[in-house]
C-alpha cells in the first residue's frame, strides 16, 4: 500500500535563514503535488516572565493588547520572509503555480506546537531545520529533537549551511 504525500508542514524559525527549510519543502510540495503549511511556533513566556508583566502592567486590555502583539509581529516577520524567498527565487515561485500556502503562527512549546498541529491538520511530513550550526553527532537542536521524538509522520531535518 502507498501513502500519498498530501500535506506538508513546513517549520521555519525566524531568528536565521530559513530559505534552505523552505526551498525544501517547497521542491517536496512540487514534487508530490502536496499542500504546503508553513508554521512559526513562538515559545510561551515562562511563568517568571508572565507574572512579572501582570504585576507591572495592572491594565488588563493593555497586557492582553501586548501578548497578542508578540504574536502578531511574528506573523509579519513571517509573511515578509515567504515573500522576500519568493522575490529570490522567482523561479520557484513560477514553478510552485498559483497554489495557496497556509502560514500560521502559534504560541507554546514549540516541539508540542508543532507536532500537536501537523497531528491536528493531517500533515504527512514535517520540515524543519537541524537548528545546530555544526552536522556533528548531535545534529539536532532541543526543538528538531523534540519533534522527532513526538512526530508521528516523517521529519525531514535540513542541515544549516556550512561555509
Amino acid at each position: 500500500m502507498t501513502h500519498g504525500i498530501r500535506r506538508i508542514l513546513c517549520c521555519v524559525g525566524l531568528r536565521g535563514d530559513c530559505d534552505l527549510v523552505l526551498a525544501q519543502a517547497v521542491g517536496l510540495a512540487q514534487a508530490t503535488g502536496a499542500e504546503l503549511h508553513v508554521l512559526h511556533a513562538v515559545k510561551s513566556l515562562s511563568d517568571d516572565v508572565l507574572n512579572t508583566l501582570k504585576t507591572s502592567i495592572q491594565d488588563r486590555q493593555m497586557l492582553e493588547s501586548l501578548m497578542a502583539q508578540r504574536l502578531d509581529q511574528a506573523r509579519q516577520e513571517l509573511d515578509e520572509r515567504l515573500a522576500a524567498f519568493w522575490s529570490r527565487y522567482p523561479e520557484r515561485r513560477e514553478a510552485f503555480g498559483e497554489r495557496e500556502v497556509t502560514c500560521r503562527v502559534l504560541e507554546g512549546y514549540p516541539s508540542s506546537v508543532i507536532s500537536h498541529y501537523a497531528t491536528r491538520t493531517g500533515s504527512d511530513m514535517i520540515v524543519m531545520a537541524a537548528n545546530k550550526r555544526s552536522f556533528t553527532a548531535t545534529y539536532a537542536g532541543k526543538v528538531t529533537k523534540g519533534v522527532i521524538k513526538r512526530a508521528r509522520v516523517p521529519v525531514v531535518v535540513v542541515p544549516t549551511r556550512q561555509d
